[in-house]
Order: C-alpha cells, then structure tokens, then sequence
C-alpha cells in the first residue's frame, strides 16, 4: 500500500461502518462536502451507479480560487465496511466566462494526479489527493444549511428481515403501506405506518446531514409491541419519501429494512 492509501485508510479508520460493499447498493454520496474546521473550501461529489464526479474547490499558493476535476473516480472495491473510490484528477482552462460564444476547442484538462474518497457512514468521510506532487488528506462531512421538510401521506410498502424474533417471525417481510408523516421541517417528526392489519405509531427526532435526514425515537404497535427505531438516509421530495429502517424490540428481536412510498395528493 503506498503512503498515500495508508494516509487515507488512517484517516477513516474511525468511521462506524453501515455501508454494504457493492455501490450501487449503498448511499448516495451525491452532496456538498466540507470540513467544519476549514470553512472557506469544499468538495462536491456527484454520484452515477459507481463513478463519482468530483470538484474540488480550493486556493493556490497564492491566495486564488482554483478547482480541480475528478470526472471518473471509480469505485475500488471495500474492505470492512469502507467504500473507497480513486480516478485521475485535472486542471481545466478554458475560454472566458463572458465571452460572447463559448468555443469548447479552447478547453484543455491536465492531469495533476490522483483523487480518492471512501466512506463506511452515510455523512463523514475522507478525501485524499495529490496536484503535482502535492498530497493532502482531509475529512469532510456533508454540509447542511436548511431541514429538509417530509411532512405528507405516501402510499408505498415495508421490506426488509427480522432476526432472532423467533420461528414464527424471522424471515423476510414485506407489505403494502400508507405512511403518514407530520413534519414541519423543525427537530421531531411523527409517522404512522397503516398496514392492511395493523399499525404502528413513531415519535422521533429529526436531524439533517446534507441531502441525508435522520430519524431516531420510539414506537408503539396496535398488538402492544413497543420498539426503538432508527431511520437513516431519509430523503423526501415532490414524488416521494424513502428510507432505511431498523427497529430493535423486546429481547434480541429486530427489524433491519427499509420503508418507501410515492407522495398522494396533488
């Protein structure tokens, strides 16, 4: 391993791991990313199945704006639970922005080295890359300016397995839903999951990280049942509402899933 992928395994060593290890099958990593500790640059990471395109907004050494291009960082594989990506990364000139025409035959890229990101969370992970011989390693997280609202009715389904809940429960489940949200866009958020036979009610707290919302509380069922829930990577928009659901009952009971539904109404 050279001394640049060390740099970057140490540098996400730390993460909690919840990603799978395939990237079509994980979060969507689209977002802006930033550090915290270094307001002022940033790196937007847009995600296509397993490529990455990645900008990289930083200053030269003297003290100007200048960006990088990562336009193909392609997924590498993972190794416990961290996803790692790696592409060449460019500088790109190219014709005045208030030129009257813009002629593409007047843009040129130049390759200045390397760029990798991995993650094993949904929010924080590293970025690692090298211009013309210079190596920096940073961790970024993704930036949040405004809650997102999920607040609506969606018709939709659950799927997912339950585990040591025994013979009669463990398996895999799935079933039609009406989800009922009420959300204003603040810090707590109830739903009501409608099943044919049943139903459950959740009251939970609600955080943002970038595009990613984050629902963790308690619920209770119509058979009694009580449960503590976490749902991550909950995104909602004009169509509909999706997340992962993990749900942990009496005993060593648990349900690790995800729960999805279109948007009803106008």
């Amino acid at each position: 391993m050279t001394s640049f992928a060390r740099r970057l395994a140490v540098l996400i060593a730390a993460c909690v791991v919840t990603a799978a290890p395939a990237a079509t099958t994980t979060t969507d990593f689209s977002d802006l990313w930033f550090n915290p500790n270094e307001e002022g640059w940033g790196v937007n990471l847009a995600q296509q199945k397993d490529i990455l395109f990645i900008t990289i907004f930083v200053y030269a050494a003297n003290g100007q704006p200048t960006w990088f291009v990562g336009p193909a960082t392609a997924f590498t594989g993972s190794s416990g639970g961290i996803l790692s990506f790696t592409g060449p990364l460019y500088s790109v000139t190219g014709p005045y922005f208030g030129a009257g025409t813009f002629s593409e035959a007047g843009v040129s890229a130049r390759q200045v080295g390397v760029v990798s990101f991995a993650s094993g969370q949904i929010s924080t992970g590293g970025i690692s890359y090298t211009v013309d011989g210079v190596s920096v390693t940073k961790t970024v997280e993704r930036q949040t300016w405004r809650n997102e609202n999920i607040n609506g009715v969606y018709t939709g389904a659950i799927a997912g397995d339950y585990t040591g809940c025994g013979a009669a429960l463990n398996g895999y489940y799935e079933a039609p839903i009406t989800l009922n949200v009420g959300h204003d866009g603040g810090s707590t958020v109830t739903m009501r999951e409608q099943g044919a036979d049943y139903f459950c009610n959740y009251n939970g707290s609600y955080t943002q990280a970038g595009r990613m919302g984050h629902i963790q509380g308690n619920g209770t069922c119509s058979d009694g049942t009580n449960q503590s829930f976490i749902a991550t990577e909950v995104q909602g928009s004009i169509q509909a509402l999706s997340m992962r659901l993990f749900s942990q009952f009496a005993g060593s009971c648990v349900f690790n899933g995800r729960m999805a539904g279109v948007r009803r109404g106008g």
